[in-house]
């Protein structure tokens, strides 16, 4: 889909906000992440707002392992988390991701210790061939879906 970064994050938010069964499909991204949890550290997920990956579940097994959990209204240092889990509007399976416009996350991955892993989250319908980057955009490490 052609368009500006303001047209694909509109399209997109419409989109995920209509998908059916967004729990389940959640789940099925939260168990995919569960094989990238780290052994012991910080793992830094986000509360979910209407559309985006519900990380609850995910949430709770790292914490049942005894790791860290924190969300960024926490204000963490970048540099103690071991593993970011990022939301996006849409995602491409090479790891480029068109966020809510902010640039909050952009920034604050650049702060990660480079073995720190960026795994991007979202829905299948959400992974696109190509979007639109900036040279201050962040490159996810891998991208889950539900698919």
């Amino acid at each position: 889909m052609a368009g500006t970064k303001a047209e694909l994050r509109s399209h997109y938010r419409q989109l995920r906000r209509g998908l059916p069964d967004q729990r389940n499909r959640s789940n099925v991204i939260c168990r995919l992440l569960e094989g990238h949890t780290p052994a012991t550290g910080t793992v830094m997920v986000y509360d979910a707002v209407n559309g985006e990956v519900d990380l609850h579940r995910f949430a709770e097994h790292c914490r049942s392992l005894g790791l860290t959990v924190v969300v960024p209204e926490e204000e963490p240092d970048p540099a103690t988390i071991d593993l970011v889990v990022v939301p996006g509007v849409a995602f491409t399976a090479a790891g480029h991701r068109l966020g809510q416009g902010g640039g909050w996350y952009d920034r604050f991955l650049t702060g990660l210790r480079p073995s720190v892993a960026r795994i991007g989250v979202c829905f299948a319908e959400c992974l696109v061939d190509e979007l639109p980057t900036e040279a201050h955009d962040v490159v996810m490490d891998l991208v889950l879906t539900d698919a």
